[in-house]
């Protein structure tokens, strides 16, 4: 691979920043709907959810940025995987919120409100550091409602509304106090005699976040609208790459566009990837076939290592399961496997190891049964796409055909 001075435009492994965002149109008119609602001073809630690598947390980060700029809201977005107890979260939330402030002013008038919380903040104020001494903050989740209210009046007339996204609840979701206090949170903004806020919630995470809540309050499932995030069409990744490679002076050959699109299934964590990997593999500015296929190989190994379970890395990339794995690669994305057709397809010597390959994958959780006997499933999109990427790997290797 030939250096480059011009930096990737493609950004794996984060949210996508809001200039390179693209399609998700019906989600973004649901958004618009619940921001116009806010704006007219009531509150909406979404969760928007979908597998991993879907593209949720960038979508709700161009949600943010879409009320920040076209409704004049304040937007925070809170990650909460290192808070495992209620208060901790309110916590992290209202720091993020005084984090976020775009004024100085803002800032000084919203500290206040705070003041027996905070623990310190930088000479700057740019970082703002609660107390995580529970006993001390243990009246917070009480007063959320009332203090982010003050907090809302004091934004006015300059700011009319906030975002709150909760991203990344793995650890809170499975603690019964943060349930219910969303569920009453939400209760307590309709039926207050002050009114609802002018408040956009968004929850993000895979359905299992929302699983675990409803266990211990089956009603907050009713308080979201939800959006699912499915994988995006090919005419959108098609534009995506052609509007990311363009932004670099990257011209596209159409064969190397239909692997790049084909491979990465519509899934923008893979498109990221698949789309950096073809980037630094190309030396000419024209992207060809042979620069899309040593991208997806290394794309390949590196999706592996980021995004998988060990387990299933290693069951996958088992030299004794590879033939079975070029066979299911050739398949289209959507099929669902059937054990005869797979068998037909595989050379007479390797035949004996199917029934293990499938007692593996369904052991680890990659494969699920189908509605008939003899079908199977994947049971999500990233261990279809990440096989069809290894097969792919496989048969390179096979061929000679590595990336230089």
């Amino acid at each position: 691979m030939a250096s480059k001075d011009s930096r990737s435009p493609f950004t794996p492994g984060v949210p996508v920043p809001v200039e390179y965002f693209h399609g998700r149109k019906a989600e973004i008119e649901r958004l618009r709907r619940a921001l116009r609602q806010c704006a007219g001073g009531r509150n909406a809630n979404v969760f928007i959810t979908g597998e991993r690598g879907i593209g949720k947390s960038s979508l709700a980060a161009y949600a943010r940025a879409l009320a920040e700029r076209e409704y004049s809201f304040v937007g925070a977005h809170c990650y909460l995987g290192a808070e495992q107890t209620l208060e901790g979260a309110c916590a992290h939330i209202f720091e993020r919120i005084l984090e976020e402030l775009p004024e100085r002013s803002l800032f000084e008038k919203v500290r206040e409100v705070f003041r027996q919380y905070i623990r310190s903040v930088d000479l700057l104020g740019l970082n703002v550091e609660f107390t995580r001494e529970r006993d001390d903050l243990k009246g917070l989740p009480r007063e959320f409602l009332p203090k982010l209210r003050t907090v809302l009046k004091e934004l006015q007339p300059s700011k009319k509304g906030l975002v709150l996204i909760l991203d990344d609840l793995n650890g809170v979701s499975r603690v019964p106090e943060f349930s219910r206090f969303i569920k009453s949170f939400v209760d307590e903004m309709a039926t207050s005699r002050r009114g609802s806020l002018p408040l956009l919630l968004l929850l993000v995470g895979v359905q299992e976040r929302m699983d675990d809540l409803a266990l211990t309050q089956p009603s907050v499932r009713r308080i979201f609208d939800v959006a699912e995030l499915g994988p995006l069409s090919g005419d959108e990744a098609r534009a995506f790459f052609a509007r990311a490679f363009a932004s670099v002076g990257c011209a596209v050959e159409p064969d190397a566009m239909g692997l790049a699109v084909h491979y990465s299934g519509g899934f923008p964590m893979l498109m990221h990837e698949i789309g950096d990997s073809i980037f630094w593999c190309d030396r000419d500015g024209r992207i060809d076939a042979e620069d899309a296929s040593n991208g997806i190989l290394w794309a390949a190994d590196t999706v592996g290592r980021k995004y998988l379970e060990p387990e299933v890395y290693r069951a996958i990339r088992s030299k004794s399961y590879l033939s079975i794995l070029r066979q299911i690669g050739k398949m289209p994305l959507s099929v669902v496997i059937q054990r005869s057709e797979l068998k037909r397809m595989l050379p007479e010597t390797e035949r004996a190891k199917l029934d293990n390959f499938l007692k593996k994958m369904r052991k680890i959780g990659v494969l699920v049964p189908g509605d008939e006997r003899g079908e199977y499933r994947f049971s999500n999109w990233l261990h279809r796409l990440y096989v069809s990427l290894e097969a792919g790997r496989a048969q390179g290797a096979r061929t000679g055909h590595e990336r230089t």
